[in-house]
């Protein structure tokens, strides 16, 4: 009988989960067949896998909901009863599971006998409703085709994907030109500001929607770069290393080596050891090296010019005053210089990648067949596209009963259950001739029909009805397992008869 049970509340768990995916299978299928018709009407990515997602996390949540149902090993015997139209035999055995006695144990063997006798799926059949399948095999039919079929929306997705791996390609290189940038030590002010500058052009292209939107990005770069470009770039790249080859070939006297505005300041320093001949020469030279500042860094130009009148006049400090200002106007210059190839260089990585997207866009323009336009080259180093480089593609119950019930049999239950208990002897209504007494015994609510126990012809006094237990008692405990086993006396009422019979076989 265990093994029945447990088969039958296997079955109870797969007949709620075939009832609940009968509920739950339209509204997925559905879910699919409008995800796909989105994917089919807008370039998105993700509705197909989506709704792929909705049909396999239907099917996984179902399958754990039906696992993790709790049903009672009660609820399987009924259910196990009501299906094999048994009676009550298997709930009653479950009930005196642990009782001792011959009752019980008849009660057990009588299931034991009814569960051999059947399987799990004769007590709980699995019910199918056609139409509701009809509609979920046409809505799963539809979603299928329709994500299998050629769609539209491929290519513009294809386009899309290509584009995006391209601004992804082009963002790694600024990345790359960046931290170049950063390698150069003692990186002026302005070289890092173009590191950023480029690093952000970087994030904006790996965000870009699409190519319009990166030529945008990359042509706002493009103009913030170049304000930082001079048009004197060359005058003062030349005045910068001009003056820096210059001492490096002919260091001043008594400034050692080192760079133009190092030696600058040593001289500044040193002059107070100088005779007034190599303060004349001193002086002869600061003048022919302001004479070449003058177009490239005109600070420097004044500063050295300042150096050498004061020098001539005797002025020692003026000229160690004018010498400092010299070699901070050639810092600052040499600075600004640098700053200013980092802006040229960055400009150049800005103009390659608005190159590569321009050609990007224009092969698969050509490859579509939707071409529009082609990039036509500003200044050498920017790329400005004069139409778009490819089209756009739009487009579990209780049973509840009441009832009376029959005439009942000469050999039916319908005695009082109190009768017989003080003496030997008990009532036998087969040897009776007189109308007996009606008892009838409602059962509760869910519980079972109301049941007339019996009504039978009896003695009008005790006399030769009464006969010795022992002749009877067999029989009427046979006749108590069958009424138990077939719902003719309720639940409320079983554990009275139960005491009944008990005392009876102890009284033998």
């Amino acid at each position: 009988m265990t093994d029945l049970l447990a088969g039958v509340r296997r079955r109870l768990r797969l007949a709620w989960g075939v009832a609940t995916a009968e509920l739950v299978a339209p509204v997925a299928a559905g879910a699919a067949l409008v995800l796909v018709v989105v994917g089919r009407l807008r370039p998105w990515s993700w509705p197909e896998p989506a709704a792929l997602g909705v049909a396999g996390a239907s099917v996984v949540l179902l399958g754990l909901a039906a696992i993790a149902v709790r049903i009672p090993m009660a609820v399987a015997a009924r259910a196990a009863d009501r299906g094999l139209v048994t009676g009550d035999a298997f709930f009653t055995a479950l009930e005196l599971g642990g009782a001792d006695g011959p009752f019980p144990e008849r009660v057990r063997a009588r299931a034991a006998r009814l569960a051999v006798s059947h399987r799990p799926a004769e007590a709980v059949p699995l019910r199918f409703h056609g139409r509701r399948l009809a509609v979920v095999g046409a809505l799963a039919a539809a979603a299928v085709a329709l994500a299998v079929t050629a769609n539209s929306q491929d290519d513009v997705r294809r386009r899309r994907a290509a584009e995006q791996a391209a601004l992804a390609e082009e963002a790694a290189k600024l990345r790359d030109a960046a931290a170049e940038l950063r390698q150069t030590p003692n990186a002026p002010a302005g070289q890092e500001a173009v590191a950023r500058r480029l690093e952000e052009l970087a994030r904006q292209l790996a965000q870009a929607p699409d190519l319009a939107a990166a030529h945008q990005a990359l042509d706002a770069a493009a103009r913030d770069l170049s304000k930082q470009v001079s048009s004197d770039l060359l005058a003062q790249k030349a005045a910068v290393r001009g003056l820096d080859r210059s001492l490096a070939s002919a260091p001043l006297p008594g400034a050692g080596t080192g760079d133009a505005a190092a030696q600058l300041r040593a001289e500044a320093a040193a002059l107070a050891g100088l005779t007034a001949e190599q303060r004349a020469a001193l002086a002869d030279r600061l003048a022919a090296l302001a004479a070449t500042q003058t177009a490239g860094n005109p600070a420097a130009a004044s500063s050295l010019s300042a150096a050498a009148a004061a020098l001539r006049a005797g002025d020692n400090a003026g000229a160690s005053a004018a010498l400092n200002a010299a070699a901070g106007a050639q810092e600052g210059a040499a600075a600004d210089v640098a700053g200013q190839e980092a802006a040229l260089a960055g400009l150049g990585s800005v103009a390659a990648a608005q190159s590569n997207l321009a050609g990007a866009g224009q092969g698969q323009g050509q490859g579509q067949g939707q071409g529009q336009g082609q990039g036509q080259g500003q200044g050498g180093q920017q790329g400005q596209g004069a139409g778009g480089p490819s089209g756009q593609v739009g487009g579990t119950n209780a049973s509840q009963g009441s009832g009376q019930g029959g005439q009942g049999t000469p050999d039916g239950t319908g005695n009082n259950a109190s009768t017989g208990l003080e003496s030997p002897t008990v009532f036998d209504p087969q040897s009776a001739s007189t109308n007996g007494e009606q008892l009838n015994t409602s059962g509760a609510q869910g519980e079972g029909p109301t049941q007339q126990a019996g009504k039978v012809d009896g003695p009008s006094q005790r006399g030769t009805a009464q006969v010795p237990l022992a002749d009877v008692l067999p029989r009427y405990s046979a006749e108590a397992t069958r009424a138990l086993g077939q719902l003719n006396i309720p639940p409320s009422q079983r554990a009275l008869v139960q005491s009944y019979f008990a005392a009876l076989a102890e009284g033998r």
